[in-house]
């Protein structure tokens, strides 16, 4: 089954193409369903698909250096859940949340593989309730953009901002951890 137009216009990348763009983009989206712990995306997997999650709450997580009593080890850290509002899950997360929930209509996770080839994916995602969802492929985004090039600059721009939102929050980590770490190099 197909989502439709209007589920496709709820994920925030897609909120400003026509209704009848959209539809042409669920043409080409197949829904899927997994239950809560399905690995979605991998952190370092090169991808060109975007999840499209319809219903349901993910958890964004990172491999992070952490300190041990016997060294250094990777660790998965959460970095914040997103959920569906419109619907809302159908039923409560398996676990309860250490990070923040940012909650949207729907959602759209991995959109850089629409502008890039192999993407490098920057995080892990993975469902915490159960999920309706579809993956959108960079080769179907380019056929359709290229059959109704005005999709492209809505959808790009919308991706560029979150491209600019992304590095000006990984700028600010940076300069905290710089701090930090200068701080206790001078203890």
């Amino acid at each position: 089954m197909n989502p439709s137009a209007e589920q496709i216009q709820k994920i925030n990348h897609f909120s400003k193409v026509h209704i009848d763009m959209c539809a042409k983009i669920a043409s080409v989206v197949e829904i899927q369903e997994c239950g809560p712990k399905e690995q979605l995306l991998t952190e370092g997997d090169t991808g060109d698909t975007m999840v499209l999650v319809f219903q349901g709450q993910v958890e964004v997580s990172k491999n992070m250096m952490v300190k041990t009593a016997s060294g250094i080890a990777t660790s998965r850290k959460p970095i914040i859940r997103l959920e569906t509002t419109d619907p809302p899950p159908a039923s409560q997360p398996e676990t309860e949340s250490t990070v923040f929930v940012v909650e949207a209509p729907a959602f759209g996770i991995g959109e850089f593989s629409l502008v890039l080839d192999n993407a490098i994916r920057t995080a892990h995602v993975h469902s915490t309730t159960p999920v309706q969802y579809g993956i959108l492929s960079l080769d179907d985004f380019t056929n359709i953009v290229k059959e109704n090039p005005e999709i492209g600059g809505s959808v790009y721009f919308e991706v560029a901002k979150s491209a600019v939102n992304n590095l000006a929050t990984a700028s600010g980590d940076i300069s905290n951890l710089t701090q930090a770490f200068f701080f206790a190099l001078t203890r």
